[in-house]
């Protein structure tokens, strides 16, 4: 057993930093042209909401996101307003990187490794050298969820660790705060969403307890972006608070629904993990839907 959380444990920490090193090459290599797209998005809210989801495609982070855009409206860059939409944005696109990330061929890890060693090693320019750290990073990904895979596949045959996602099955709240702190503890929802769908894979996790895992790791991510800022002007933090409120607000409202409604979700897809990863970005396109007319009021 100690082997096994062992061989986890460091699964997880590879994806945490696959996905580190993937901001961090996009960071340095796109970081100018980031900005300006960032600081020119203010024209409407649905260009807003489109430059957060592309930004956070790139940075694989809605927090990543947050720091950016709190960092704009306290410098008088951004409005309040323009700023919870960039953000709300942001939030789908974390989402729909979940959903890239998971899908892949057997091939596509040896191969992205092979391209970005190759530009990182060679390259003389610095945009080139930093794709390469990216197309490392988005392999490492692969490669770390194919670990937890492995790490995970023997917990199958645990009767104590099938008790326990039993019990969560029938305990969303428990499910809920688990998510959520885990969360707030790796700072990273995205890290999060990964390793909750590749226990719905392994069969490990059913999806009754995984939507409420998923739903507590969106509130845990709305609280990351609040922590982070805590020092900012509270002109500049009213964006992640209102985030924060309508994120967190409607992981609280979607976990009551959920509970009390039972839908089946047989709809989102035929198998369980594509049900648990569509339900992830339906319920933040709805946030971001819903967000819009709201977002006056929470700034």
């Amino acid at each position: 057993m100690i082997f096994l959380v062992l061989q986890l444990a460091g699964a997880a920490a590879l994806l945490l930093w696959s996905v580190r090193l993937i901001r961090t090459g996009v960071e340095r290599a796109y970081s100018v042209q980031l900005r300006r797209w960032m600081r020119h998005s203010a024209k409407s809210l649905p260009s807003a909401s489109a430059t957060g989801a592309l930004a956070a495609l790139m940075l694989q982070s809605s927090t990543a996101v947050a720091v950016l855009t709190t960092n704009f409206a306290a410098a008088g860059t951004l409005t309040a307003v323009v700023g919870l939409a960039i953000l709300l944005g942001a939030d789908v696109g974390s989402a729909v990187v979940a959903q890239i990330l998971l899908v892949r061929a057997s091939w596509l890890a040896p191969l992205l490794l092979l391209v970005g060693v190759s530009l990182f090693l060679r390259a003389q320019k610095r945009t080139i050298r930093q794709t390469g750290r990216i197309l490392i990073g988005i392999a490492l990904v692969f490669v770390s969820l194919d670990m937890i895979g492995l790490a995970t596949t023997p917990l199958r045959e645990s009767e104590g660790v099938l008790a326990v996602m039993r019990y969560l099955s029938t305990d969303p709240v428990s499910a809920f705060l688990i998510g959520a702190a885990f969360a707030w503890v790796v700072h990273s929802s995205v890290a999060a969403i990964l390793l909750f769908v590749t226990l719905v894979v392994q069969q490990i996790l059913s999806v009754e307890a995984a939507v409420a895992l998923v739903l507590g790791a969106n509130l845990g991510g709305a609280v990351i972006a609040f922590t982070l800022t805590l020092g900012a002007r509270l002109s500049a933090r009213r964006i992640v608070i209102g985030n924060l409120i309508l994120r967190g607000g409607g992981a609280l409202i979607g976990l009551c629904a959920f509970a009390w409604l039972q839908p089946g979700l047989g709809w989102l897809g035929t198998l369980p993990f594509r049900q648990v990863i569509n339900f992830h970005l339906l319920f933040n396109v709805v946030v971001l839907l819903i967000g819009f007319p709201l977002i006056h009021s929470v700034t």
